[in-house]
């Protein structure tokens, strides 16, 4: 699916509600896309030729996405599909962090981005995500942006979402006018673009859902304690 126009968001199928402990649904009809949605467009994007940083302060990204831990040659992966606006995926961060500790060694644990359309702005959140990883600060940005969630979820305007985003950053310590030119970057929004469709590949529905082998992990969502997750990843894995 390629996407056109200069306000970045994506054409997404319509997703109704799941569980309540989920965001997203399993209806999922590719010939019904929503309306594009509110978008970060500030400066244009970077002319740069810097390329994603492959390190950063807690890992590095590879084609399994971004690893929240060591990354372990040979070793199962086990990915994230989180949607930024979801409370559930909010409440389901610091448990799975938690498990990327407990894996480390074991299996590999990564995160990609899963935008739903029911969320307006969960594109312009991914955006910012990926902006600060081009500074080394892909989770400090998505801790912050989960821990803030209702100041900029009900935002309606791509300046107030600049200013939201760019306000974090600066709380963050990153630089601003960077930040800024990164925001709106193609081979960013074309890297959320791909994952999405990743999950979809592997049938994701909804967020947050977890993915080994190419397989969601059926019965581990947003309440699941770290020691089940940590089970369940490594029964879907054969360890």
């Amino acid at each position: 699916m390629k996407l056109s126009a200069c306000a970045r968001s994506l054409a997404l199928p319509v997703i109704a509600l799941l569980a309540l402990n989920a965001c997203g649904g399993a209806a999922d009809n590719a010939n019904s896309p929503v309306t594009p949605s509110a978008t970060v467009s500030s400066a244009p994007a970077s002319s740069s030729n810097q390329e994603f940083l492959s390190e950063t302060e807690t890992g590095v990204r590879t084609q399994d996405g971004y690893h929240l831990n060591k990354v372990t040659e040979g070793a199962p992966t086990v990915t994230l599909f989180t949607d930024l606006e979801c409370p559930y995926c909010a409440k389901a961060d610091p448990t799975y962090a938690q498990v990327a500790g407990e894996l480390e060694g074991t299996m590999n644990v990564t995160v990609k981005h899963f935008p739903l359309p029911m969320h307006d702005n969960a594109v312009p959140a991914a955006q910012a995500v990926q902006a600060a990883e081009l500074q080394g600060a892909h989770q400090k940005m998505a801790d912050h942006i989960y821990k803030h969630q209702s100041e900029w979820k009900e935002l309606t305007t791509s300046e107030s979402l600049v200013e939201a985003f760019t306000g974090y950053a600066e709380e963050l310590g990153l630089d601003q006018e960077q930040f800024g030119a990164d925001l709106n970057r193609d081979d960013q929004f074309d890297l959320i673009q791909s994952e999405y469709e990743e999950g979809k590949t592997a049938g994701v529905t909804g967020t947050p859902q977890f993915v080994v082998d190419g397989q969601v992990v059926a019965g581990v969502e947003s309440s699941t304690s770290v020691e089940a997750m940590v089970a369940a990843f490594k029964k879907a894995a054969n360890l």
